[in-house]
């Protein structure tokens, strides 16, 4: 499920090809759309089959247990409120289940290991039966997809999926399974059962998205590595200087990384026909953390707000009832994203600047644009804090670089080629002057030019830029781990 591997650029037309020629044969047929769909979940389940086998069955499990589910919650839906409570309360643990045992189980027996042999170190426990426990590719993904789905069912939004194929393609569709956009099924589910048309417009706007995601991958994500991997790995012999600059670098790398598949993956959907929810929208151009997290992986934040936040009450329970709220939430945004400690103090830091910004009223945009350059800044820096503890594997190591920045510590500068920081630098500037064209000045987008000459010399310059300055390794997308 490697997007910017060559073996994947190769399929990719292949398949695509047999999809449009399948959509073409079987236009007048009335049971077009089940062999659309059907040729769509085998390619999509022949690719996990291809990378991860065993993967591919947890995967079919946890689709088979929620659609089961969901057409028993269907079937009970004039039960008493508190049956159906429980009800849903058994199916989403049950459906969780694979997901809490493979990823957190270590997790879990390290802490209670550590509690009762008073161990310094959360993360130095010896499971070794659990800490080799096999990890599916985009179990956290297809997971929180499925059981949002079901908890629709539950609330009556949406009707249960009685075509099984259908529900399968909407589960495991091979653009998003492994690092999302996590789907909602109102939103996907309808143009899985619709009707399947490719127009000329859909090609071409899934390659414009696309080669901008290998751009944010090879060129800013993989480039930037360079500098960030060998600091992080090695930063007590480091100043304080550049554990700083490769802090940055490391939130302009994940921004890269992560936006960058979530790119590729809605390019992908859109060349086979399907509209896929934009999960970025320049959250460094934030003025605040609480924009920042409606504009920094939008799907994940929309699935926390509706089936978290929401049900443990919202901001409807009064002022200190939504700061809990809000702590909660990114309680469980910290453990969704790994097992570790860091994640979670991560997510605390998050909840806890949010609340602040509601008690003193700054969640809005600033109307001066000297106050809204700073407050950009501010919550840059802010997230960045943040990322050291994403980065790093324990609390102490995290806790070790934040203090050989605030101190200023002496030490090694990195030492790069001119090259690579020519390139480095052209990257940023490059990626800076594009993220502020796309917010302040969207139609002067090059790529979505009127003129078709504009947008074809545009289109070639970029995949120039690509090929000549991106780091092609068809290195491993970072979130595909979570």
């Amino acid at each position: 499920m490697i997007l910017n591997s060559f073996d994947f650029l190769i399929v990719l037309p292949l398949v695509l090809c047999l999809y449009v020629a399948v959509i073409y044969l079987c236009r007048n047929n009335r049971y077009s759309n089940i062999v659309s769909a059907a040729l769509l979940t085998s390619i999509s389940y022949g690719f996990f089959l291809f990378y991860q086998p065993l993967g591919a069955m947890i995967l079919f499990a946890v689709t088979a247990i929620t659609y089961l589910f969901a057409l028993v919650m269907e079937r009970h839906r004039d039960r008493k409120r508190l049956q159906k409570t429980m009800l849903i309360t058994t199916f989403v643990i049950i459906a969780i289940a694979p997901l809490a045992v493979l990823k957190y189980s270590s997790f879990v027996a390290g802490l209670f290991t550590d509690i009762f042999n008073n161990a310094a170190d959360a993360n130095a426990s010896d499971n070794t039966f659990l800490d080799n426990l096999f990890l599916p590719l985009g179990i956290s993904f297809f997971t929180f997809q499925s059981v949002g789905y079901l908890w629709d069912v539950y609330r009556q939004k949406i009707n249960a999926e009685h075509n099984f194929l259908y529900y399968m393609l909407f589960v495991g569709f091979f653009p998003q399974i492994a690092s999302g956009p996590i789907s909602k099924a109102d939103e996907l589910l309808p143009q899985i059962k619709g009707r399947r048309a490719i127009a000329y417009t859909d090609l071409t706007e899934g390659a414009r998205l696309m080669l901008w995601g290998y751009f944010l991958k090879a060129v800013v994500a993989d480039r930037l590595a360079t500098f960030v991997n060998p600091v992080y790995a090695d930063y007590m012999n480091f100043s304080g200087v550049t554990c700083f600059i490769a802090s940055v670098f490391y939130s302009l790398q994940i921004y890269g990384d992560f936006a960058g598949y979530s790119l590729i993956a809605i390019g992908v959907g859109r060349l086979f026909g399907f509209d896929l929810i934009n999960n970025f929208r320049r959250p460094y151009l934030s003025q605040s953390i609480t924009e920042f997290w409606k504009k920094w992986h939008i799907s994940l934040t929309r699935w926390l707000t509706d089936y978290v936040y929401i049900p443990l009450g919202g901001n409807r329970k009064g002022k200190p009832r939504t700061y809990a709220n809000i702590m909660a939430t990114f309680i469980v945004s910290g453990i969704w994203h790994g097992a570790n400690m860091t994640f979670i103090v991560w997510g605390l830091l998050h909840g806890l600047v949010q609340c602040l910004e509601r008690l003193l009223g700054i969640g809005k945009k600033s109307a001066g644009k000297v106050m809204a350059f700073f407050r950009i800044i501010l919550t840059f820096l802010i997230a960045d804090f943040a990322w050291i503890l994403f980065r790093m594997p324990t609390l102490s190591e995290a806790g070790g670089v934040m203090k050989r920045i605030i101190t200023f510590a002496p030490g090694a500068a990195l030492s790069l080629s001119k090259t690579e920081l020519s390139l480095i630098a052209f990257a940023l500037a490059f990626l800076l002057v594009a993220e502020i064209v796309q917010e302040y000045y969207p139609s002067r987008i090059l790529l979505r030019d009127k003129r078709r000459s504009v947008r074809s010399l545009s289109f070639i310059m970029l995949l120039f830029i690509v090929l000549t300055m991106g780091v092609l390794d068809s290195s491993q997308f970072i979130y595909v781990k979570f």
